[in-house]
This record gives C-alpha cells, structure tokens and sequence, in this order.
C-alpha cells in the first residue's frame, strides 16, 4: 500500500518545512512535493514522527505484569491512542518466576497497534531506601541473581540499576556489552558508585527526581553528589522526566531543561494500568507484588504510603503540557522522538525520513495530536476504544 500525505508541515532532521510524505510499504520513501498511491490531506497540519515511551507500566486498565494475551493488546492500544506508536512496556519487582512469566507474555505477543520496542526491567535491582512503589521484600542484587536476565536478552532492552548495590558495576558492563541499555534509579548511592557505573555504559537516570539519590555522606564527613546532581550535571547522561507538573513540578522542569536541554531529556510517562481511567481505587502489578492504587487529581497515589505511586499522563499530553507553557513544539517533540531513539539505538523510527518507518502523527499548533498513522495507515482512535 502508498499513501501520500499532503500539505503538511512536516518536522524532519531538526527543522520544518512544507510539503508531502511518501509512505509505502510501511517505510518512508519520499519527502518532497511529488505524490502517489491514496492522497491524505494533511491540511496544514504539522507532521512529527510517532512518539516513544521508553519507561510505562500499561493503560486502560491493563498491567504488563499480566501475563495474557489480551493486557498487552489493551495497552497497545492505549498507547496508539496516545500517539505513541512505539514502546517499551516496563515491569516491576516481583518473583523472579513472576517476572518470567511477563516477558514471555509479551515477547509472544504479535501487536498490530502500538510496536513494542523490547522491555525495560525496573527491578528487581533497586535499593531498599529508594523502592518507591516496589515490594522491597522482593528487591535482589546483580551478584544474587542475574541468570534470568541473561535468559531474556532476546527482548529486554533497557534496565533500572540502583549503583550502590553489591556487584552493580560488574553487571552495568556485562549488560551493555550485550546490548542491554542501563539507566541508573531508585537508589542510595554515592557519586563513586555512580561514576563507575557510568564508565561501564549506563547513560541515563530513571524518572529523575524520584527516587533518585541527593547529596550524603557515608562512614565520614565528606559529602557525596547523588545521582540527581551526578544525572544533571554530566552532558553524556540522558534525564527521563514524567513532566506531568506532580512528579516533576513545572518550575523543577524549567531548572532541568536549564541544565540538558531538549536533548538530554526524555519524556516518560511511567503510566500505570490506570492511565486513561476515571478517578477511583485500583491495584498496581499483579500476583504478590500487588499494591493498592488510587487515582486522585490527576495523578497515581499509593493511599498507604500517602507518595506518588505513578503516572496517569501520557506523552502526547506532556508535549500539550510543555508547549503551553512556552517550550517549542519542536524540542517537545524531540524529547519523546528523538532521544528515546537514541536511548533505544534505533536508526528506524524518531524523525521523518526516508527509509525510515512510516509512524507519522498529526499535530495541531498547541501539541495535541489530532491523528496517527501506523506504518502509513490512518489508525482509527475511536475504534480503539471500543
């Protein structure tokens, strides 16, 4: 199939300009002004590539630690919905056993919404004083167990590793080595810790600002940087930020792109299986590590705890967000196109370019997204939600 979208304003390789994109074949084959195959009148709208979620844990009610078929149809769809046309489904501490069963629930399931882009473990290997909405009876080291991860390297491609733990180093370096992108988080380290867990290839900080280590000291007076201070600092580490205005602050936002810029920054949504539900009282994962949630104001609570539990906001709402406080759509848009390509080491999808796939939204001036296609065919949102 060919389809050619006209009269957009296309956002390709850093800049904008006016003309048609070529989709054939799900790929990229032209920008320009010629045309070909079914004609989609863009209307002036601005064109973007898909965007990218490097770190969500479901929507519509469906978590990833589910291990069924249909949870992980749903939260395709959800996130198609969204505009995000690629993502990494994220799981979270549990048995090692329960784990299991979620990455090869996803690694056999086929998607024709939402492409999946691997997996991202967020635990078990998280320290104990940083576990946020993690069962900390469940947290392990590296050096306690690692076979597991080893055994997924087929799909599991990024990991959350708290520095600090015993043998992080050492497994920060087997990962990468193996294609396995490490982001530092939910930790209790020091900056020693830190560094040598970036100079074995980590290159990013998970959710900053949460769960994320401050200055300290150890065993003498000498105070320590943390992780937060150690992400905003060195250029070569990328910042995921949930820029819903809670878990990130709008003000603390505007410190933190003063600091990376657009490019050092990567919008997550971190959503919950809560995403796109109305208020009310939920759980968050499954099996022993279930967790009582609640949706209150805009936002996930873990009511026992009286903390953020996880977001309810996808990305697409984060460029509105940002852009209506004065960010261009541009950079906005970068920040969950671009740099979670980069993050993922993904030359096919994050801009619009020839020979690239063909994941292309819609956007009005203010961000929102107003339509999608998926490998050049316009997804029908409302039937989504049926």
């Amino acid at each position: 199939m060919t389809i050619t979208l006209t009269n957009a304003k296309i956002y390709t390789k850093g800049r904008m300009i006016s003309g048609n994109v070529t989709v054939e074949g799900g790929m990229i084959k032209a920008i320009g002004s010629q045309t070909e195959g079914d004609i989609l009148d863009a209307q002036g709208k601005i064109a973007t590539a898909g965007f990218i979620d490097v770190h969500t844990h479901g929507g519509w009610g469906k978590d990833c630690m589910e291990a069924n078929a249909d949870t992980i149809d749903t939260i395709c769809k959800y996130h198609l919905y969204t505009g995000t046309t690629s993502f990494v489904p994220t799981t979270m501490t549990a048995s090692v056993g329960d784990i299991n069963r979620a990455v090869d629930n996803i690694r056999k399931y086929d998607s024709k919404y939402s492409r999946i882009a691997g997996i991202h473990l967020e635990g078990p290997y998280l320290a104990q004083k940083s576990a946020g909405a993690h069962p900390p009876h469940l947290l392990i080291t590296p050096k306690t167990c690692d076979t597991f991860v080893w055994d997924n390297i087929d799909i599991v491609k990024r990991i959350t590793l708290a520095p600090n733990l015993d043998g992080a180093a050492e497994f920060c370096k087997k990962a990468t080595d193996r294609g396995i992108q490490v982001s530092l988080g939910h930790d209790d380290s020091i900056d020693d810790e830190i560094y040598a867990c970036l100079e074995n290839g980590a290159n990013s900080v998970t959710h900053m600002y949460n769960c994320t280590s401050r200055p300290s000291r150890r065993s003498t007076p000498k105070k320590h940087l943390g992780l937060t201070e150690v992400g905003l600092i060195e250029d070569s580490v990328v910042a995921e930020v949930i820029a819903d205005g809670r878990h990130v602050p709008d003000k603390l936002f505007s410190m933190i792109y003063k600091l990376k810029g657009s490019e050092g920054i990567c919008l997550v949504s971190d959503s919950l299986s809560v995403a796109g539900m109305p208020q009310g009282d939920y759980y968050l994962g499954s099996g022993e590590s279930k967790q009582k949630i609640r949706i209150d104001d805009g936002v996930a609570i873990l009511p026992d705890l009286n903390t953020y539990a996880g977001s309810v906001t996808s990305v697409g709402k984060m460029v509105e967000r940002l852009v209506e406080q004065g960010y261009s759509l541009e950079e906005c848009v970068d920040m969950c196109t671009k740099t979670p390509a980069k993050l993922l080491k993904r030359d096919d999808i994050g801009d619009i370019a020839v020979g690239m796939i063909g994941d292309i939204n819609l956007l009005d001036e203010k961000g929102r997204v107003l339509a999608t296609l998926l490998g050049g065919n316009v997804v029908d949102r409302e039937a989504l939600k049926k």
